[in-house]
């Protein structure tokens, strides 16, 4: 057996002395509560970022094409989706993504006594709606593949109310089209709330054949055409080679006009900007929950070696060197540290699972866009910080072990 590993278990924690008891439970209370902050502060940061990419990659496509830049008249608002198109954007984009033709027409909201603007979203009945019934709290979504919903509209609750309108009312819309006024009387026909607060103050959703037929353009015209599906770190890559693309066919002639290409992270560069600060927020807290887990290691080690001076002058006497007086306390911080981690990844990993199927801790959606603290456990990331954790330990142990090393054996072995 290993000499250093036999010694350092025979010297039982926390009873060596006075003091050992109290510095012992400090430094595995230090190393349990800096791991539990660490774990609960990547999974809420995680969880809150997942949580606002998804809101805004909700409303918005990960990589728009818009209306073509050309001299006709007619195309200078509308896009015809064309066989021709629909071929150049398959060359680029994944065969698992989305494509939908989407129109969003601009208007007002007005009743008796109020208005408000907003942006009317028409997108074709066979699309992927998951995210907009998941957020209907009120009705039911509406099949705009039925002609008799064509003046059916889903507006959130948070503006509905500001409105005073309720599920059923009926309201009228006022467009301006071609310097033209035109105006629609619809129906709410369900509510949604998402929480995102800019968003649920202007989004409506309306049936593309009612906003067609308002704009007076044909079935296959639209302002705009959304892929979804695309990952976070693909997107600036397919947007690049989409635009590329677009560009070469209307050189060639193989398209007739040039297409305009954005994406999620141009367009929405201001949430995406914010959320990057709190990787820094991440790395100051994880900095901190170090200094603290260290601190407390160090001092309580410090402890231990002054109580256990005599020890140390009479191993080195018998002939014990300095690197094995090292490795006797860097195996006794060591059992210390796994005690303080095991504690702290089960309180840390309960907490976590608490929140996450109770939400417990609720936030206000006005300012955080969620309604509860958001969490996500990722294994892999919990693995990474406990072995990032084991090390810088392993690391800041060297520092009281070399010192109780350095121990003169010839001051050391009687004390008064």
């Amino acid at each position: 057996m290993n000499v250093s590993y036999w010694i350092s278990r025979r010297l039982r924690l926390g009873r060596g002395g006075d003091g050992s008891p109290v510095a012992i439970g400090i430094a595995i209370a230090g190393i349990a509560i800096a791991l539990i902050v660490m774990e609960f502060t990547l999974a809420v940061v995680v969880g809150f970022k997942d949580g606002i990419r998804d809101k805004l990659m909700g409303f918005d496509a990960q990589v728009t094409i818009g209306v073509p830049i050309s001299d006709d008249e007619s195309l200078r608002h509308y896009l015809r989706y064309s066989t021709e198109l629909d071929s150049v954007i398959h060359e680029v984009v994944p065969a698992d993504c989305e494509i939908r033709q989407a129109l969003r027409q601009p208007g007002m909201l007005k009743t008796d006594d109020n208005f408000q603007g907003v942006i009317y979203i028409g997108q074709r009945a066979d699309a992927d709606l998951t995210f907009e019934r998941e957020n209907i709290v009120e009705g039911s979504w509406p099949d705009y593949g039925d002609v008799a919903n064509e003046n059916v509209i889903v507006m959130s609750k948070q503006l509905a109310s500001a409105l005073g309108l309720g599920l059923g009312d009926k309201v009228y819309s006022t467009f301006i089209v071609d310097e033209a006024i035109k105006m629609r009387r619809h129906t709410i026909g369900a509510l949604y709330q998402s929480n995102f607060g800019e968003y649920d103050n202007t989004v409506v959703y309306a049936s593309l054949r009612g906003l067609q037929r308002v704009a007076g353009i044909g079935e296959n015209e639209v302002n705009r055409i959304d892929i979804r599906g695309i990952s976070l770190d693909e997107i600036s890559d397919i947007s690049h080679q989409l635009q590329q693309q677009l560009v070469f066919s209307a050189a060639t002639g193989a398209l007739g006009e040039y297409y305009p290409v954005d994406n999620i992270l141009r367009s929405g560069a201001l949430y995406f900007n914010w959320l990057a600060l709190l990787d820094t927020n991440v790395v100051v807290i994880f900095i901190l929950m170090l200094a603290v887990a260290g601190f407390t290691l160090v001092s309580s080690l410090f402890i231990l070696i002054l109580e256990r001076l005599p020890m140390i002058g009479i191993l080195r006497t018998i002939g014990a060197g300095k690197p094995l007086i090292k490795q006797i306390f860097v195996d006794l911080g060591t059992k210390v540290a796994l005690r303080g981690m095991i504690i702290g990844n089960i309180a840390g990993l309960g907490l976590l699972l608490l929140q996450k199927y109770t939400h417990i801790i609720k936030l206000d959606p006005a300012m955080y866009y969620l309604a509860s603290v958001p969490v996500d456990i990722n294994p892999v990331a919990i693995i990474a910080v406990n072995l990032g954790v084991a090390l810088a330990i392993f690391l800041i142990l060297l520092i009281p072990a070399s010192v109780a090393a350095a121990a003169d054996p010839s001051k050391t072995i009687y004390r008064e």
